[in-house]
């Protein structure tokens, strides 16, 4: 990750958090963060849901932001892309890049609502959930065929992100959530990248997955089962209801 957009990303997630409204990372930079060689095309945050307009008017005083002339036609609002698509977003100016933000009913439902308190991030004021973008006893350095990893200070000390364990979690979630679709097929690959490039170097704490996802992704990960019945268990696992069409 340049050195630019480790900027952009401490200055857009200061000005959210100047409205005493939280933010985490997300997205491109939220996988660069943590290892997983990804190409920026956008700059994404999670915020609590009803701070969503709030977020995105107050974003509005960083020059280099220009909101959308064409939503209609806009790759980041289209409903054809293979990724969920942010509630709102900007455009960098000059630049194909865009700057979403995304409610955390649609990214990290099953994480306890965004405290207030992460708009003033410290160390001291993270859950078991958070990692400061700085923390390199978490988050891994540059390595060869790997991406940027830790955001040096003192842009990184801005910056809350969601550790390893999370974004695993989030993307076996959004994989039981919406399998069948283009999304569940991106969230599968998220898993897989996150086992490759990340659990397979030792930063993914697993055992801080919930037991019955611990389960499920030990299985995936070792190839136990058909991907076929190991879908179906998980998505019984967590209450969601299974049918023949979800295999289409």
């Amino acid at each position: 990750m340049a050195d630019r957009w480790q900027s952009y990303i401490a200055s857009i997630a200061q000005c959210i958090n100047s409205a005493e409204i939280p933010c985490v990372l997300w997205g491109h930079c939220l996988l660069n963060l943590h290892g997983v060689p990804s190409i920026i095309g956008s700059i994404d945050f999670v915020i609590p849901d009803e701070s969503l307009m709030i977020s995105y008017e107050h974003l509005s005083q960083l020059s280099y932001l220009e909101s959308c002339s064409d939503q209609e036609n806009c790759h980041c609002s289209s409903a054809t892309r293979p990724t969920p698509p942010p509630g709102v977003h900007y455009h960098l100016k000059g630049s194909e890049v865009t700057v979403g933000l995304y409610v955390q009913s649609e990214t990290l439902w099953f994480l306890p609502r965004l405290d207030k308190k992460l708009s003033s991030p410290s160390e001291r004021t993270l859950s078991e959930h958070f990692v400061l973008a700085s923390d390199k006893s978490v988050l891994p350095p540059w390595r060869p065929g790997r991406a940027s990893g830790v955001i040096p200070l003192p842009q990184g000390d801005l910056v809350v992100a969601p550790k390893s364990h999370v974004l695993l979690e989030a993307s076996i979630r959004l994989f039981a959530r919406d399998s069948g679709t283009r999304i569940g097929s991106f969230a599968m690959a998220m898993i897989a990248y996150m086992e490759e490039y990340v659990d397979d170097d030792g930063y993914v704490d697993v055992e801080k997955l919930p037991i019955v996802l611990r389960r499920h992704y030990s299985e995936l990960r070792e190839g136990q089962k058909p991907v076929r019945q190991w879908r179906k268990e998980l998505r019984d696992s967590l209450g969601i209801s299974y049918t023949e069409s979800d295999d289409d």
